[in-house]
C-alpha cells in the first residue's frame, strides 16, 4: 500500500491540508469506539475484518494504525491541522502514559506561523521592547516592516476584527470568481469556419464533418479552465456558520480558514483566506476589501 503524504484523515488539497471526509468519518468512529470503552486492539481488528481501506493491509499492523491514531494530537487541531474530533474527545479517549502528548499552541504560535512581511515573504515575530511592551515586526533586518514596530493590541485587534466582520457576514468571503472560464482561440473560430463551409458544400462528407467536429470538441474542452475557489469558499462559509463573533481570537476557526495573515510595507494589516480572498483591516470600518 502507497504510504500517505498525510496523517490519514487528511489530503492536500490546492497545497493546503483539508480534511478527507470518508477518512475523518473513520476516525470520528475509532474515538468514538474508545471512548465506548473498546480496545484499540479490537477497533483495529475490526477495521481489518472490515477490510477498510488503510487498514486492510494486516491485521497487526491495522492495530498499530490505531493507536497511533488515538495517540495522535493533530486529529483535535494542533501543527496547523484542522481539526477531526474535539480536545475534550482526544483527553477522554487518549490511551495513557504510552500516549504522545499533544502540546496545544498557544494564539501567539499560530498567529506567528500565519503572518508574513509582504515585502520580503518573511516571518513576522512577537517580541518584547526593551519598554517590556509586546508588538510585531518583521524577523529581517533592513525591511520597511522591521521598524517601526506594531503594537501586540493592534495588531491581535485587527485579526479578530476581520474575523469576527466575516463571521457575521460570510458573503464577504464570496470572489466571484467563476467554476469554469470558455475563451475560444483564433484556432477555434477557424476550425468551426471550416465545419460551416464543409456543411453547405456538396456533396457533403459526413464522415470528414464528424472528425473536424471531434477535434473541436477537444479544444474547446481545452480552452475552458476551472477554478476550485467557489467550492473551497461554500466549505469555509460552513465552517463560519456554525460560529458566532467572539472576544477572543478561536485558534481552531483561524487555522481552518485562513491562509496567512500579512502586513505590507504601509503596516495595513489583511488577512487572506483559504479561497484566496483577500480583507484588510481598517481602523474606521474594523475590515474592507
Amino acid at each position: 500500500m502507497a504510504s500517505k503524504k498525510t496523517p490519514y484523515g487528511y489530503i492536500l488539497a490546492e497545497g493546503k491540508i483539508a480534511v478527507d471526509v470518508e477518512e475523518a468519518d473513520i476516525i470520528r468512529r475509532i474515538f468514538d469506539e474508545k471512548a465506548n470503552g473498546l480496545s484499540g486492539s479490537k477497533i483495529g481488528a475490526t477495521l481489518y475484518d472490515e477490510q477498510i481501506t488503510y487498514f486492510s493491509e494486516d491485521k497487526k499492523k491495522a492495530i498499530d494504525k490505531v493507536y497511533s491514531i488515538l495517540r495522535d494530537g493533530r486529529y483535535c487541531g494542533t501543527d496547523g491541522y484542522p481539526p477531526i474530533i474535539s480536545e475534550d474527545v482526544f483527553g477522554a479517549t487518549n490511551i495513557g502514559n504510552t500516549a504522545k502528548k499533544a502540546k496545544t499552541p498557544d494564539t501567539y504560535t499560530v498567529l506567528k506561523k500565519l503572518s508574513y512581511c509582504t515585502v520580503c515573504g518573511t516571518n513576522m515575530v512577537h517580541f518584547s521592547d526593551r519598554s517590556g511592551f509586546k508588538r510585531w515586526r518583521c524577523t529581517k533586518k533592513g525591511c520597511a516592516n522591521f521598524q517601526p514596530r506594531i503594537p501586540d493590541d493592534l495588531f491581535v485587534s485587527a485579526v479578530q476584527s476581520i474575523i469576527n466582520a466575516v463571521v457575521s457576514n460570510p458573503d464577504m468571503l464570496a470572489t466571484d470568481t467563476p467554476l469554469t472560464v470558455y475563451e475560444p482561440t483564433d484556432e477555434i473560430r477557424q476550425a468551426e469556419k471550416e465545419i460551416s463551409r464543409l456543411c453547405t458544400a456538396a456533396p457533403i462528407e459526413y464522415e470528414q464533418i464528424k472528425a473536424k467536429m471531434l477535434a473541436l470538441a477537444v479544444m474547446k474542452y481545452n480552452s475552458c479552465t476551472y477554478s476550485r475557489e467557489p467550492y473551497i469558499t461554500q466549505e469555509l462559509q460552513e465552517i463560519i456558520a456554525e460560529h458566532e463573533p467572539s472576544e477572543t481570537i478561536n485558534r481552531s476557526l483561524l487555522t481552518q480558514i485562513v491562509s496567512r495573515i500579512t502586513v505590507n510595507e504601509n503596516k495595513v494589516i489583511a488577512i487572506e483566506f483559504r479561497n484566496g480572498k483577500r480583507i484588510a483591516y481598517k481602523e474606521e470600518n474594523n475590515a474592507e476589501e
